[in-house]
């Protein structure tokens, strides 16, 4: 019996000594940043165009309103963006992050934030991610982390996120406004 436990302390105690040879023995794969930010990018990308191309040039001017809601809850609706409004932010902000990088720096994304129209909305949403994903391609596993700006204090890691997150973030709400509309967002066809 005490050879059986033993046998068994022994085997417990080499166990893990084998899944440690074994897993020295697998090779690590390291993945190229610019294709795991360039992926991000487009993923937001696809979104984000695909919903804008969706909604129709006549509901780019919509806005939720109270009307919508009807169980009496006084929903407040004041300075709330338009569809338009929401598809410029989001590239005024690209190009913001893009700046904070060091690229697109005579791009004015406070005019971007100003376009109305579907096709300047559009243009200017499309052209933003193509300078994001030009961005996504310069990124090495040697300058991922380097800090940028004055205070050092962010990457292109962060930036690159952001743009991908940030752009996430406006498609849940304008994925609400197409709905209101009766358009089936194209990524849930």
């Amino acid at each position: 019996m005490r050879a059986a436990r033993l046998c068994g302390v022994l085997m417990a105690m080499l166990l893990p000594v084998s899944a440690i040879a074994q897993t020295a023995a697998v090779e690590s794969v390291q993945v190229d940043p610019a294709k795991v930010y360039g992926s991000m990018i487009r993923t937001a990308e696809r979104a984000a165009v695909g919903l804008a191309e969706a909604m129709p040039e006549d509901k780019y001017s919509f806005v939720p309103s109270a009307d919508f809601f009807h169980d009496g809850k006084g929903t407040e609706f004041k300075n709330v963006r338009t569809f338009a409004q929401q598809i410029a932010h989001i590239a005024s902000s690209n190009y913001e992050y893009l700046q904070a990088m060091g690229l697109e720096k005579d791009k004015d994304f406070a005019a971007v934030e100003k376009l109305t129209t579907k096709a300047e909305v559009l243009q200017a949403l499309k052209d933003s991610f193509a300078a994001a994903e030009k961005a996504a391609a310069a990124i090495t596993a040697q300058n991922v982390f380097e800090g940028l700006g004055p205070k050092k204090a962010t990457t292109r890691a962060g930036l690159a996120s952001a743009i991908a997150w940030h752009t996430m973030d406006h498609y849940g709400q304008l994925v609400i406004y197409a709905r209101m509309n009766g358009v089936v967002p194209p990524q849930s066809r």
